[in-house]
């Protein structure tokens, strides 16, 4: 990487997403920064080829930032035209769904892995590419950001009534559009300057390669990955729920029932105490899942930036807020018909997709549902709502306002939140130093190394762990701080633990694989360093009970909080979960196919990793550099071009090469439940 590359990612030099970049000044800085290498030439095209893009996308982008049509009104119309394509890729989901599972069924009678149907799913829009559900979704809701980030500039009145009859369905749809691809471009410029993306030119034509896969490998299986994960924990979770509620343990959130309309007055109607229904079981389910173990002392932290609100309180109220828009969702997906109806005036039928909701009803319902003091309710409705400001993002706060003391929710950012990465930028949002998260993940990390060796038929009473963070002092080099050290046999596992925000985005790709990249340095320099001083160390871990012979092996390992990159080795160094190393300490991994809402066992299915002490040291090296978990997510990683279509006949259309992940079809009949 050069210096010129250098300057733009440290801002020094500003890129095509900032204001003051022009052609000639970015000229004028590559020439400044002195001989480029290939890095910044790559740069340098892709910021031109891009910012020819963006202008195009700029000056068309009319009804956001028109005049003569109210900032309610547009806002109204942007969430309503958003909730429509929502609930139209909603329902072609679960058809395709059903259909594919149907033909599975019949293919693989004895079950078959939920996770491998759902990313294999595809559907086609107009202009014939075919994109996954959560594609679809994503697109949604980060395309709708940039019209309303535009409406709200300027902090516009939002008094009166919106005029839906000012505005055309074209119109809506076409700026919809522009802020999909905007933000598409942006995002690969961010693949060119964070992830070594080049752009090959053939004029009108321009296509986008990566110079390194594995920073697209490890978060494409990342996703696969986390869905996995995320339906094995809602299984397990489920059913521990249904027995407590069984035992007559009351949920403490109450369920949103009912929107009514009492004059002028919204009200919004809570269960009695004890009463839940299935979705309200799947919103508290989902709260759970949000909940890392590590996190519990910062759940309750007070928040400052809230008036000493919590983490905790946060979640409760999304949840209330969750089930409110999921009330609208199901009403307006029982209706007839989820279609565009050109013939009829937009004013007829458009509004019936952003149904708003009182700010006071919110607050009201808040109170009721989960307890939470009108005060604080009235703070966490503004929290939650999207005002366009630096650090904000529809997906954490998906209220959009409509009015003075209205607000409409965007129903995909309600209804398919990662809700566990929300909880990292509502962290940081209000105000809790992301820092803290570091040292609890490694705690919880040793702890759950200890508990699964001593849960262990094989290695209980013989591998040893260190429970607390461990420095090495040698005498002959520098002190080497050490997040988890365990031995098996001979062989001592170093591993670097790394705590780190799951990526959405393409500098977030990037970020991570800085870290990953940084933590195997670390964790091959301390390996190196016990190698150097084998007496030494040799002599210290006697005071934990470890007794090593001088020609001890030694493994590092990174282990990372997330599942992006799990399963792809960073210079040598395998990439593990918590996960993966429970299950290899523990000796066995069990999955289960489960049938109906019950959630009734159909099969079982156990791999025994060892059989003694001598066995697990042996095959612990490929067991790490290749976890059986994932084996099926490497083999499922395939090249993918995706286009960035053309505005007109004038602009250029780009083909972005990246990497998506189909599991190889193995029929196993399991729910993944590591």
């Amino acid at each position: 990487m050069g210096e010129f590359t250098k300057q733009v990612q440290s801002e020094k030099i500003p890129g095509p997403l900032r204001c003051k970049f022009t052609p000639a000044g970015w000229e004028k800085a590559f020439r400044a920064a002195g001989v480029p290498d290939e890095t910044d030439q790559c740069v340098y095209d892709a910021a031109l080829v891009i910012h020819s893009k963006l202008e195009n996308i700029r000056s068309r982008l009319k009804l956001s930032s028109s005049s003569s049509v109210s900032a309610t009104t547009k806002l109204r119309a942007f969430v309503a035209a958003v909730n429509h394509n929502f609930l139209v890729a909603r329902t072609k989901t679960r058809d395709a769904i059903e259909k594919a599972g149907s033909e599975r069924m019949k293919q693989v009678p004895e079950g078959f892995r939920p996770e491998d149907l759902i990313a294999d799913i595809k559907l086609k829009l107009p202009g014939g590419f075919q994109w996954s559900p959560s594609e679809i979704v994503e697109s949604l809701v980060d395309g709708i950001e940039v019209p309303v980030r535009f409406a709200l500039q300027s902090s516009p009145s939002l008094a009166g009534n919106p005029r839906m009859n000012e505005v055309g369905w074209n119109d809506i749809a076409v700026e919809l559009n522009l802020g999909i691809l905007f933000r598409f471009a942006e995002d690969l410029w961010d693949d060119c300057l964070w992830n070594k993306y080049k752009v090959v030119d053939k004029g009108l034509i321009k296509g986008f390669v990566p110079q390194d896969v594995d920073v697209k490998k490890g978060f494409v299986m990342g996703i696969v990955r986390r869905n996995s994960l995320a339906m094995g924990y809602s299984i397990m979770a489920t059913k521990f729920h249904r027995g407590m509620v069984a035992r007559g343990l009351l949920p403490q959130i109450r369920e949103v029932r009912a929107i009514e309309q009492q004059g002028k007055r919204q009200v919004i109607k809570v269960s009695k105490v004890g009463e839940q229904t299935r979705s309200q079981e799947e919103l508290l389910v989902l709260r759970g899942y949000a909940n890392d173990p590590y996190y519990s002392e910062l759940l309750e932290e007070s928040l400052p930036q809230l008036d000493g609100l919590t983490l905790s309180v946060i979640l409760n109220a999304w949840v209330v807020i969750s089930g409110t828009a999921l009330l609208l969702v199901e009403s307006r997906a029982a209706k007839d018909g989820i279609s565009v109806k050109p013939d009829s005036p937009v004013h007829t039928w458009l509004p019936e997709y952003a149904p708003v909701l009182q700010v006071d009803a919110l607050v009201q319902a808040l109170s009721s549902a989960a307890g939470i003091k009108p005060v604080d309710g009235k703070r966490l409705i503004e929290f939650f709502t999207f005002r366009g400001q630096t650090g904000q993002e529809i997906w954490a706060s998906p209220l959009v306002p409509v009015g003075l003391t209205t607000v409409a929710p965007v129903f995909a950012a309600v209804v398919s939140p990662n809700l566990r990465r929300l909880v990292d930028v509502w962290m940081r949002q209000a105000g809790i130093d992301l820092g803290k998260r570091g040292p609890a993940f490694e705690a919880h990390i040793r702890t759950s190394a200890q508990q699964s060796i001593d849960s262990s038929k094989v290695l209980a009473g013989h591998a040893i762990c260190i429970k607390d963070d461990y420095t090495f002092k040698p005498t002959g080099g520098r002190d080497e701080q050490i997040d988890l050290i365990f031995a098996i046999g001979s062989t001592v596992f170093l591993a670097e633990v790394k705590c780190i925000l799951e990526p959405t985005e393409a500098k977030g790709e990037a970020m991570h694989r800085k870290t990953v990249l940084g933590a195997s340095e670390q964790a091959l320099r301390k390996s190196q360093a016990l190698k150097d001083n084998r007496k030494e160390f040799v002599a210290d871990v006697k005071r934990f009970g470890i007794d090593l012979s001088q020609d001890f092996d030694v493994l590092p390992l990174v282990i990372v909080s997330t599942s992006t990159h799990v399963g792809v080795p960073a210079d040598g160094v395998p990439v593990i979960d918590e996960y993966i190393l429970e299950k290899f300490l523990e000796g066995e991994l069990e999955d289960v196919a489960v049938t109906g809402n019950d959630f009734e066992i159909k099969n079982r299915v156990k791999t025994i990793f060892y059989t003694d002490l001598a066995d697990a040291e042996a095959k612990a090296p490929q067991y790490f550099a290749s976890p059986p978990q994932v084996q099926r997510l490497i083999d499922g990683v395939t090249a993918r071009v995706i286009p960035l279509h053309a505005i007109d006949e004038n602009d250029w259309t780009g083909l972005v090469v990246t990497l998506e992940c189909s599991p190889t079809q193995e029929g196993m009949p399991t729910v993944a439940t590591d």
